[in-house]
């Protein structure tokens, strides 16, 4: 067995984690981040961080209109996309008894008057989709919708995918559309972004609407703040110290506000401080503060959001019981090599590569490798 000075000594020459970054200003816009089961009232789990409105005509709130799903993810190794249900929906030869399903997919973000949104995502239906149908009520659209700062809708911006060449095979087609850029009106306060499938029934056969890797981008207006250097993923031993720093060519009169997986950060003494700085500083981290940070800084004229970055903590062990601290719903690699010495070739240990945390901490065993000498390393993917 090698000894551990030599362990530690590879530390500084072994990159122990990689990481999302992107100007997406949604927070996990590739939706491989799970939220609770039973969020929102679905019967199964959801993307974190946004919501799920499912309702039926006849029968009002319906709580199975959507979920994640693995067989419709397009972006990283091991994520989800989002299954639509249009077959929860019923259809009458009397209309006046069909139960048609309506479910809105969105999430929420800060904006202000005169910034210029942009959606994209990937999408697909099957053959059979009700949407597909001559004469059918069912409407499916990206939305871009603007708000005030008391939750009305100002203005409801709807992109047909049907009409614009949604492919229909499944998802195994998926194929990203992009709507043109929407300007936000007067009073603008929020944006509101994502999908909606109106007034869905059931059909015969392969009938499901998939989406997936929605990406929102905005074009602040002018005198908005300018980011000009991003922050940094930060992988590193638990009970170290992780700052992030944004950096911006007009920074008089900014505010900052950061947020983890989409929520607002507080300080707390002697753990959290910077919260609404330009520098957040996380001292003697833990596995609470894993997860994905993005700053939203803003002045007189408009928003600007930085890209999500990730805090993640490297792993590395000598013990064939590989043992992953982490968020429930990231996603890791685990990989071993039998030597530390430079070139060090890592080999993933598992089939399929990564893994999705399904509880904190969560180990890992080396079976294959037994009697033979072997390091490990747990990578964050995601």
């Amino acid at each position: 067995m090698k000894r551990l000075p030599a362990l530690v000594a590879a530390l500084g020459v072994v990159a122990w984690g990689t990481s999302v970054a992107n100007a997406n200003d949604l927070y996990n816009g590739d939706l491989d981040i799970l939220g609770a089961v039973g969020a929102n009232g679905q019967i199964n789990a959801g993307p974190d961080g946004w919501i799920i409105n499912a309702t039926k005509t006849l029968s009002s709130t319906f709580g199975d209109g959507a979920d994640s799903e693995g067989f419709c993810n397009v972006q990283q190794p091991g994520g989800d996309g989002l299954f639509f249900k249009p077959f929860q929906g019923s259809t009458n030869a009397n209309p006046s008894l069909n139960d048609l399903l309506t479910v809105d997919f969105y999430q929420d973000n800060p904006s202000s008057p005169g910034t210029v949104c942009t959606l994209s995502a990937w999408a697909a239906c099957e053959p059979n989709y009700c949407g597909l149908q001559p004469g059918s009520p069912t409407k499916t659209y990206l939305v871009v919708e603007f708000l005030d700062a008391g939750g009305t809708p100002l203005v409801t911006n709807v992109y047909d995918l049907i009409a614009n060449g949604m492919p229909t095979n499944g998802p195994g087609s998926m194929a990203q559309l992009t709507t043109p850029g929407y300007t936000a009106p007067a009073n603008t306060a929020t944006v509101r972004a994502g999908a909606s499938m109106i007034n869905a029934f059931g059909t015969s056969g392969g009938q499901s609407f998939f989406t997936d890797a929605f990406d929102l981008e905005s074009v602040a207006p002018p005198g908005s703040p300018v980011i000009t250097n991003q922050p940094v993923s930060v992988t590193l031993g638990v009970g170290q110290t992780a700052n992030f720093t944004v950096g911006v060519s007009n920074p008089a009169g900014d505010t900052n506000v950061w947020f983890k997986d989409g929520v607002v950060v507080t300080n707390v003494p002697g753990h959290i401080s910077g919260a609404t700085t330009a520098t957040l500083t996380i001292t003697g981290t833990a596995a609470g503060d894993l997860g994905h940070y993005q700053v939203l800084v803003s002045n007189g004229f408009g928003f600007s959001r930085s890209k999500s970055v990730s805090l993640a903590f490297f792993g590395l062990s000598l013990d064939p019981v590989i043992s992953i601290t982490g968020n429930i719903g990231d996603t890791y690699e685990v990989d071993y090599t039998t030597s530390l010495t430079p070139p060090i070739t890592w080999t993933p240990l598992l089939n399929p590569s990564s893994l999705k945390l399904t509880t904190s901490p969560q180990t890992v065993v080396d079976t294959s490798g037994l009697g033979s000498s072997r390091f490990y390393r747990a990578v964050f993917l995601h």
